[in-house]
């Protein structure tokens, strides 16, 4: 076996931590070996060979060559994780932390190559910060977005939510949003991530889970565009807009919220009540979840109570 002279000790650490795994499950990510050789490698006990550090750099996604460079591998920022009752599996959370760590190696490729060409900072991200108000905010987000419901209402056919998608997907392009699905390789539970938002100046990248149901990804799009306009990073899975006895994150509500308020302003239920007949068409004009409609709806007090428990 032909093992390397020497490695970059630091680099070995940040690129294992970046990918939230301890060096235990990194040594199993690479070998059947009962020792612990990231650990060795790590603090400088023994070194790999040229076959380990091509697995280790598959397993970590990154370029073989930053384990010898002196140049320091960049930490990544801690990314909010708002989940409700997600996995507390490692290996299902290993697989966010790689997702994350993708979207953030290809963030500083963009940046770097649209600072180059002089592209300006991005606008959007961040500029709803100091608004308060969720019905203000998805007004807002409308306006600087041009997202008209109306023209999403008139969306018809088979795959009327997938057109919905690429609609609102173009819209925040168009304003140089970053906007992508997971894929089969991610292999992330719908439970465990249904949107993610990570934020930069440049080029900032909003990532939904392509295995969930297009209605809830329409709603998680949005809810990810209320992240970007308050410029907060965030992991989230929940498509509540209420606060379920004290549980929940105050930031995950507002964004929902403001989804809410978007895809199902209050102005459009005129009605006093409405029955279960009224939740499948609302689901269909609107293009989200029959449970999305049910929520607001009961959130706006339009659900009978004794009707409640047979839809929840």
């Amino acid at each position: 076996m032909s093992y390397v002279k020497s490695i970059n000790k630091n680099n070995l650490r940040v690129a294992r931590e970046n990918l939230g795994l301890d060096t235990t499950e990194a040594t199993k990510g690479i070998s059947a070996s009962k020792k612990n050789l990231v650990a060795e490698w790590e603090s400088g006990d023994s070194l790999p060979t040229w076959a380990q550090v091509t697995k280790l750099s598959k397993l970590y996604d990154v370029p073989d060559l930053l384990f010898f460079s002196e140049d320091a591998i960049p930490k990544n920022k801690t990314i909010p994780d708002y989940r409700v009752n997600a996995d507390e599996d490692e290996a299902d959370n290993a697989k966010i932390k790689k997702l994350i760590n993708l979207v953030i190696t290809r963030q500083r490729w963009l940046e770097k190559n649209l600072k180059e060409e002089d592209f300006p900072k991005n606008q959007l991200q961040g500029s709803g910060r100091n608004i308060e108000s969720p019905t203000e905010l998805a007004s807002f987000i409308s306006k600087k977005l041009d997202i008209n419901l109306d023209e999403i209402k008139k969306i018809s056919g088979i795959d009327a939510q997938k057109k919905v998608l690429n609609y609102l997907f173009k819209r925040a392009e168009d304003h140089g949003v970053f906007v992508g699905k997971t894929i089969s390789y991610h292999r992330i539970k719908v439970k465990d991530m249904r949107g993610l938002f990570v934020s930069n100046d440049y080029c900032p990248f909003i990532i939904i889970n392509r295995r969930d149901a297009r209605a809830a990804q329409i709603f998680s799009f949005i809810h990810e565009l209320a992240h970007l306009f308050r410029k907060s990073d965030a992991i989230s899975n929940s498509l509540e807009f209420r606060n379920v006895r004290g549980a929940g994150n105050a930031e995950e509500i507002f964004c929902n919220k403001v989804a809410a308020e978007l895809l199902l302003p209050k102005r459009e239920f005129t009605k006093e009540f409405y029955d279960r007949n009224d939740i499948d068409r609302l689901a269909e004009i609107y293009k989200v979840s029959k449970i999305s409609i049910f929520y607001r709806l009961k959130d706006l007090g339009k659900v009978r109570t004794e009707i409640q428990g047979k839809l929840e």
